[in-house]
């Protein structure tokens, strides 16, 4: 692309960018649903405060990826916050680039949803806290959910900073998280925050977010070498699979009812970006399983689960369960079986030698093509006795 076009491209996307896993297994033809800010509102009710620990886990227990955004405290810690300032989500006012890790841990949401978004939202006794980036990837570690994460250091915001020091910072979260490159994504409107995470994490994927769609925004995600195209919703038709052509993966932005959602499948989006992400799945044709019942046992150097997936149809009883058994800073081992055809199920992993004596566990049904994932833990994994493990 020339100098001239490829800057005003560029210059296009900056506009307004203010306003801007559980894998399913089974499910793998439908699009991935990427849990927008957490995923803050159940099937149109609004439940968690954006980016929230909260939003989080409960995104991990249906398989929906983490879509998540990188800002700077004074003191250079990234934390999980969209807004250069904390007025519209929290108890109180300022940009966010003013206060310590310290002093941000005292600014408490107060508000359910998304103000701005669209759908309902709910005010609340302020209670709860602004996640760092590495709280938010080590929960993903633990339940082994994909993360979007966007670099949200934009010309449009106060806090930006034209050097690759922003991006780096994010950088070095991201590397010493030591989430694996198949967990990630990296996101952003801005290709130089993206050429930064591709010199720190090589090969890691990455998504130019952009405010429309087209050939020139193909072309600019062909000229930097980016996985994904981001565009805000609706697109131009044909836009899907002329970057499919190109060899990119597309997830619009932001999908909050059922019409948009359809229409983004029909059109065959790899990933859509929602609030909403159960209403997502219910629109394309997916549901949640009634629970994965388990029953967690050590006996000596072997860990086992066995339990059953409540269904509510004998014909959903296919896909896979895997369990993880996972150390301090590693998962220590992984194995997965095929759901028998009542749904039960017992898989069984051993014990490296030289193990922690502490260890946790995560049962996940990968989803199947009528049934999202779910996911149960981390549980501590006991020493010798069973130990149920809870889950509805």
């Amino acid at each position: 692309m020339p100098s001239k076009a490829r800057a005003a491209l560029v210059a296009a996307v900056l506009a307004g960018s203010a306003t801007a896993a559980l894998a399913q297994d089974a499910a793998a033809a439908a699009p991935q649903i990427h849990a927008h800010r957490g995923g803050t509102v159940v099937n149109g009710k609004p439940t968690y405060a954006e980016e929230s620990l909260d939003a989080y886990r409960n995104a991990a227990k249906n398989g929906f990826v983490f879509e998540v955004d990188a800002k700077l405290t004074k003191d250079g810690v990234p934390v999980a916050i969209h807004d250069a300032t904390v007025d519209r989500t929290t108890a109180c006012t300022g940009e966010v680039r003013s206060f310590t890790l310290a002093a941000l841990r005292r600014c408490k949401p107060d508000v359910l949803g998304s103000p701005g978004g669209g759908l309902r939202t709910r005010t609340v006794k302020p209670r709860g806290s602004i996640p760092t980036i590495a709280e938010v990837l080590e929960l993903a570690r633990l339940t082994g959910s994909a993360v979007n994460l966007e670099i949200k250091n934009v010309p449009t915001d106060p806090d930006y900073d034209a050097t690759s020091a922003y991006a780096n910072r994010v950088m070095d979260v991201v590397r010493a998280s030591g989430l694996p490159r198949s967990q990630l994504l990296i996101q952003s409107f801005i290709p130089a925050n993206l050429d930064v995470a591709k010199r720190r994490l090589p090969r890691v994927p990455t998504s130019l977010l952009t405010l429309s769609s087209g050939q020139p925004v193909i072309d600019l995600a062909n000229d930097g070498g980016y996985t994904w195209l981001s565009p805000q919703w609706p697109v131009e038709p044909g836009f899907v699979a002329d970057s499919h052509r190109a060899r990119h993966r597309v997830a619009p932005y932001t999908l909050n009812d059922r019409a948009q959602v359809k229409a983004a499948g029909r059109a065959g989006v790899d990933a859509v970006i929602t609030d909403d992400p159960l209403m997502a799945a219910g629109a394309l044709g997916l549901r949640p399983a009634t629970t994965l019942r388990a029953k967690l046992t050590r006996r000596g150097a072997r860990v086992e689960v066995t339990g059953r997936l409540v269904a509510a149809r004998r014909r959903d009883c296919k896909g896979f369960v895997r369990l993880r058994v996972l150390g301090a800073n590693r998962t220590l081992h992984a194995r997965k079986t095929t759901l028998a055809r009542d749904c039960g199920y017992d898989v069984s992993v051993s014990v490296p030698r030289g193990a922690p004596a502490r260890l946790l566990a995560t049962i996940g049904f990968g989803g199947n093509a009528r049934l999202l994932p779910l996911l149960v833990g981390p549980w501590p994994v006991p020493l010798e006795l069973p130990l149920a493990v809870p889950h509805g």
